[in-house]
């Protein structure tokens, strides 16, 4: 039988153990070298949603809203919602709960009602609104507690601003 050498083993492991710590470092460092249009800093930033066409062509076709919780925190259910025929134009992004109550879309009536029965329009009506913005094609909602509730519209030439 061959014996070990316990200088060996020691040199080994700690080679070991410094792979694994560097790997770890690249496996963070590579993770902060991200796309920052698809990382969400803190709540108080915009919200990357998707392209604002393929996204309309989506609630179009499914006749139903987008519901998702709020990528920043995590704690509010959102509806995103498009109204138009122009992918440009006619989104509004707005809470998904009245109280404690997610909610519900009816494709039948175009409306949404809470576990209470209580109805709200296909624009979220008088729950709280986010804005929403196409920026170059792209649709981003801006979930600032202090912000205002716009719609915006960016192209490479020239800016507009309509109600949303």
């Amino acid at each position: 039988m061959a014996r070990s050498d316990p200088r060996r083993a020691t040199i080994i492991g700690i080679a070991g153990v410094i792979v694994g710590v560097a790997m770890i470092v690249i496996v963070l460092l590579a993770n902060n070298l991200g796309n920052d249009r698809s990382t969400t800093h803190n709540s108080r930033t915009r919200f990357d949603v998707a392209p604002a066409e393929s996204t309309a062509n989506a609630i179009k076709r499914d006749d139903t809203p987008l519901f998702f919780n709020d990528p920043a925190t995590g704690s509010r259910p959102l509806v995103l919602q498009h109204l138009s025929d122009d992918p440009e134009t006619g989104w509004s992004a707005f809470d998904a709960a009245a109280g404690s109550c997610v909610l519900k879309w009816h494709k039948e009536t175009h409306d949404f009602t809470d576990c209470n029965g209580k109805s709200y329009p296909a624009d979220g009506g008088d729950l709280h609104h986010y804005p929403v913005t196409v920026d170059k094609g792209e649709l981003f909602v801006d979930l600032s507690l202090d912000a205002t509730t716009t719609t915006t519209t960016t192209s490479p030439s020239s800016p507009s601003t309509s109600p949303g």
